[in-house]
């Protein structure tokens, strides 16, 4: 019985190891939330620095595809205006041709005609005049 009465711990020495127990885990859980806190301040800079250069990506590829959608745009509108004048100039060939007004290409060749004219008229001007 002298071998039993030895080992066993006095309450003094239980309260003891639980008031250690105690203090270590405070230190511990004291230790948590210090290591909590830097990382979460560390997973808010992390956060804020993705979530900014995510927007800058955005923001060039919105720029990309506003400069995109302007030449296109440009071209579309390169296009509607060709085809535009086309038409205005089809429309006023038919109104001039039903007008029975001279074309440009009539009013060269009468000038062409006229000129040959002129210089036959001199011709024969000057064969008198010999």
């Amino acid at each position: 019985m002298a071998a039993e009465a030895k080992s066993r711990l006095s309450f003094n020495d239980v309260r003891a190891s639980m008031k250690r127990m105690q203090s270590e885990g405070e230190k511990l859980v004291a230790r948590l939330r210090r290591d909590a806190r830097a990382l979460s301040a560390r997973n808010r800079r992390e956060t804020v620095s993705t979530l900014l250069s995510d927007a800058r990506k955005l923001q060039a590829d919105l720029r990309r595809r506003a400069e995109k959608a302007i030449q296109d745009l440009e071209e579309r509108r390169t296009r509607i205006l060709a085809t535009l004048e086309e038409q205005v100039t089809r429309a006023a060939e038919t109104v001039v041709k039903r007008l029975n007004v001279a074309t440009q290409a009539d009013i060269t060749e009468l000038h062409k005609r006229l000129t040959d004219l002129e210089r036959r008229i001199e011709s024969v001007a000057k064969e008198r005049a010999a």
